[in-house]
């Protein structure tokens, strides 16, 4: 008697597995890493990824109930993953605002979204050391445009670790940048 399922079915499950842990993680789990964070940061993509890998390791079971059963699982998922990223991209998308050079090899990164479904603006902002392949991102804050005094108006380097963040009423925020460097 052989086993339920062939080498391929077993490589494209474990696959699977992995794929669907990776959009775990990077769904749950923020990273500073800038690599992690562009590239590797879409749950609902890995999630569709996870999804057709195990549609691909039931094609070869054996008994057809199972072939059933984890077919349909996976396309549930499938289908599922594929409206969650479609409301996260229509709805959350997020566009770059502007940067400002700071001192070595540190700036300050401007994004601006939409707040949801309404029509607020939100100013994201954070501090990026740039490293090649270890360049590094921390958030710094971000700044809702409901409340008209509250709205983000200019970010200023006043020191070399030090920075100024200022909405639209004139309050002031500083930020000391010494945390950041490590």
């Amino acid at each position: 008697m052989g086993s339920a399922m062939s080498p391929r079915s077993l490589a494209l499950l474990a696959a699977s597995l992995c794929t669907a842990g990776l959009a775990a993680l990077v769904y749950f789990h923020d990273s500073d890493l800038v690599l992690v964070r562009e590239y590797l940061n879409h749950p609902f993509a890995l999630g569709v990824l996870a999804c057709l890998l195990l549609a691909g390791a039931a094609i070869e079971l054996r008994w057809l109930w199972l072939r059933v059963l984890i077919g349909t699982l996976a396309g549930l998922g499938l289908a599922g993953a594929l409206l969650m990223g479609w409301v996260f991209q229509t709805f959350g998308g997020i566009e770059e605002a502007g940067y400002l050079d700071g001192p070595g090899p540190y700036g300050i990164r401007l994004q601006e979204s939409m707040a949801g479904l309404g029509p607020d603006m939100v100013t994201w902002l954070s501090l990026r050391k740039e490293n090649g392949l270890l360049s590094r991102e921390w958030d710094l804050g971000c700044f809702n445009d409901d409340v008209p005094e509250d709205t983000f108006d200019s970010v200023k380097w006043t020191g070399p670790n030090t920075l100024e963040i200022r909405v639209s009423d004139g309050r002031t925020f500083p930020i000391p940048c010494l945390l950041y460097k490590s």
